[in-house]
């Protein structure tokens, strides 16, 4: 959920709820995340055709108490007429509103009302076409014949065939240069993918394990820098006790998914509800970053949401010492020698 809310920045989200199923946690998971992350939803009641009218009524009234609460604050409307959809569409970008549709695949109920929602609504993000070129990689394949093909989205400026990019940051922090083999939109082939638009390219003499997801396509004269430390103001939405420094979790940022470390905080310790600057380090590799950035921090069922105020690109990557070492120099002791089982044999042979 994170990562389709995150790393495909949606303009809408559109929560489906099963009649007879009613409102599980994971309705109340994603819902709860696209509010943290400020996406418009709109609510699709499946399978009406075979839920009985008793079910469906306790289903709709739960949906509506939990849209009404304090937590959510939005005005529920159901949606069972044409003048309805208009309504809704043209107020829905204001976040406030949140249409409800009851439909049935088998019988085909209420899907045009469904269709011309889904037909009005105009797109939220705006898009730079004439700006220096992002693309954010979300995914990477190997496919027979072809090579390393890369997938994900195009945030700023166009990519054709034949351009010559930087791709990174590897785990030293560096850039490489890469050209764009072949483009591939919606299953065809295509020659330029613009800004917003999702697509896949086959790179030139790349290997798969060279690529990971999180790593960026931008123009060689943009001057891209690897980034180890950032500071975000966060707010902990859940944390079972306290968070202070030196705690650790997986942060979300667009298609970047690394586990994250607590440098130093504006407050000593943070707890559900709390707000809070602080300053995280990755743990394992550099990331390419920027302020404005939103973000989500979270570990098991903490889950704290933010955005990045400023990055360091001056911060030093972590020194990776001996170890075993460093541990044997602190825990001196006599080597323990564990007998093979050749040797434990030969010793029961003697007895």
């Amino acid at each position: 959920g994170i990562n389709a809310e995150y790393g495909h920045i949606p303009d809408f989200g559109m929560l489906m709820i099963g009649a007879n199923a009613g409102i599980i946690g994971m309705t109340k998971e994603h819902l709860g995340l696209s509010l943290a992350l400020g996406v418009p939803v709109f609510v699709v009641v499946t399978k009406i055709d075979m839920c009985p009218p008793n079910v469906l009524e306790e289903t709709m009234k739960l949906l509506v108490k939990i849209l009404k609460s304090p937590g959510c604050r939005k005005i529920p409307l159901l949606v069972s007429s044409q003048d309805d959809v208009i309504v809704s569409a043209t107020n829905f970008s204001s976040e406030r509103i949140c249409p409800i549709f009851q439909i049935s695949n088998v019988t085909g109920q209420n899907m045009e009302l469904l269709k011309s929602f889904l037909n009005l609504l105009s797109v939220k993000n705006v898009y730079r076409e004439g700006d220096t070129v992002e693309f954010q990689i979300d995914d990477t394949y190997s496919v027979p014949g072809v090579g390393t093909v890369i997938s994900g989205t195009c945030m700023r400026g166009s990519i054709k065939i034949n351009d010559t990019l930087l791709m990174g940051p590897n785990s030293l922090g560096e850039f490489k240069t890469i050209l764009i083999k072949s483009i591939h939109r919606k299953r065809l082939p295509v020659k330029e993918v613009r800004a917003g638009q999702s697509a896949s390219f086959a790179l030139k003499k790349i290997k798969r394990a060279d690529v990971r997801k999180g790593m960026v396509l931008v123009s060689p004269h943009s001057n891209p820098q690897a980034i180890w430390e950032f500071e975000a103001e966060i707010r902990v939405l859940h944390h079972p006790t306290t968070i202070s420094v030196r705690y650790q979790a997986m942060v979300h940022s667009g298609s970047i998914r690394q586990t994250a470390s607590i440098v130093n905080m504006s407050v000593q310790h943070m707890r559900t509800g709390d707000k809070a600057l602080c300053r995280f380090r990755f743990i394992k590799h550099p990331e390419y970053i920027k302020a404005d950035h939103r973000m989500v921090f979270r570990e098991g069922r903490t889950k704290a949401v933010g955005n990045i105020l400023r990055v360091f690109p001056d911060a030093p990557p972590p020194s990776r010492g001996p170890k075993r070492d460093k541990m044997k120099a602190i825990y001196p002791g006599r080597r323990r020698r564990v007998k093979s089982f050749n040797d434990r044999l030969e010793t029961t042979e003697t007895k």
